[in-house]
């Protein structure tokens, strides 16, 4: 069944047809439902990432503002943050989930925090403190200006903590991020620098990103989340 908003359920309503001289009743929420997941599973990776990303881009600020505000207190507060010493965040764009809280607490808690830069068709990530600048890059982005930091370089010791934005979600732990599998790629490469179990992946988003299991098509190379915050649920895979 798909997601859908509670505010837009209707509940007994009911249409009445008649065919073949015979009556039949059909519950109205059950046909509309029904449609939407065919619609859905019709849809490859490109049509489900613009329906959803039209849905999140037609929440209001204050909202973004109010629902990253209780996905920063859900992320903040899970074990595995709490035990890492290296938090790699990112700097939201096109209404993505605000990552400014998480920054600030783990920067209260003594935690080294990286921001990813796309050079290429890979992604690294550098140091993220006050004296590092940052730039524009050509998808829009602030990214750290190499010059000014240093680039992450995993260590057998580390515990990292990797906060993931996308643009829709399931509740298995599956993603579609924007096309270009950044970060796929650098986490099958962090998963090769350090014990896969020091790594824990953590997908931050809003509820109306959210679709049911079964609805995005996974490919040999996509990393499945541990985990999938949003403002109403903890998803723990």
């Amino acid at each position: 069944m798909v997601l859908l908003e509670k505010s837009t359920a209707f509940i007994g309503f009911q249409i009445v047809f008649c065919t073949n001289e015979r009556y039949n009743e059909v519950n109205f929420d059950m046909h509309r439902n029904l449609e939407l997941v065919y619609r859905l599973k019709e849809m490859n990776k490109k049509d489900l990432r613009k329906e959803r990303l039209v849905r999140r881009g037609a929440l209001s600020k204050q909202m973004r503002y109010e629902k990253s505000k209780v996905i920063a207190e859900r992320v903040t507060q899970l074990e595995p943050f709490k035990m890492s010493n290296k938090v790699l965040l990112y700097a939201p764009i096109r209404n993505e989930v605000e990552t400014e809280e998480i920054y600030c607490i783990a920067k209260e808690l003594q935690k080294d925090i990286y921001y990813p830069r796309v050079i290429g068709t890979e992604m690294e990530f550098y140091r993220m403190d006050e004296t590092t600048e940052l730039e524009l890059s050509k998808y829009g982005i602030l990214e750290p200006k190499p010059e000014s930091t240093v680039v992450y370089v995993p260590d057998d010791e580390d515990t990292i903590f990797v906060v993931l934005p996308g643009a829709v979600f399931d509740r298995d732990g599956n993603r579609i991020g924007y096309g270009g599998g950044y970060y796929d790629k650098y986490l099958h490469w962090l998963g090769d620098q350090v014990p896969p179990k020091q790594i824990c992946k953590v997908a931050v988003a809003y509820e109306c990103q959210l679709v049911e299991s079964g609805l995005i098509e996974k490919e040999i190379h996509d990393i499945r989340m541990d985990y999938v915050i949003t403002e109403s649920e903890e998803y723990t895979i």
